[in-house]
């Protein structure tokens, strides 16, 4: 009877482990997910707000304004970005990632900045930031893979 008890016990021992380890990974791939869906989000809205920083400078270009329209989805994009980054920084403490981020979205800042009004843009200044801010993505890119692979 004891041998019953003890094996009985033990099975449900078992059977208590296998569900906490699996309720561990479970957590953590759940965990994993959300962190690929937050630098994904990232990625995508440093794209967007970057993309929005060119059509700001291709209507300086033609000696164009702001208009209500083209200032919010601008002003959107740049909101996004910073959200994602937020989103980013409850999400890991990655010191390379979270630099990497800041860094990508004060050059896309910096973008537009080169092109403050209407017929005035630093052709220089655009060539160079735009060049720093592709590399920049690169960076961010690399960041996120080591996080998430490494």
């Amino acid at each position: 009877m004891a041998g019953a008890i003890v094996a009985a016990v033990a099975a449900l021992a078992g059977v208590l482990l296998q569900a906490l380890i699996g309720g561990r990974r479970a957590r953590a791939e759940r965990r994993r997910a959300e962190f690929v869906d937050t630098v994904r989000g990232v990625l995508a809205a440093y794209v967007e707000f970057r993309s929005e920083q060119y059509l700001k400078i291709a209507a300086r270009r033609e000696g164009h304004g702001d208009s209500d329209e083209s200032r919010r989805a601008r002003y959107a994009a740049r909101s996004a970005l910073t959200a994602a980054i937020d989103a980013l920084y409850t999400a890991t403490d990655d010191q390379q990632l979270l630099a990497a981020a800041e860094e990508a979205r004060e050059l896309a800042v910096a973008l537009g900045d080169a092109a403050p009004a209407p017929g005035q843009v630093d052709e220089t200044a655009v060539e160079e930031i735009g060049q720093r801010a592709r590399e920049s993505h690169s960076d961010l890119r690399q960041a996120a893979h080591k996080a998430l692979h490494h």
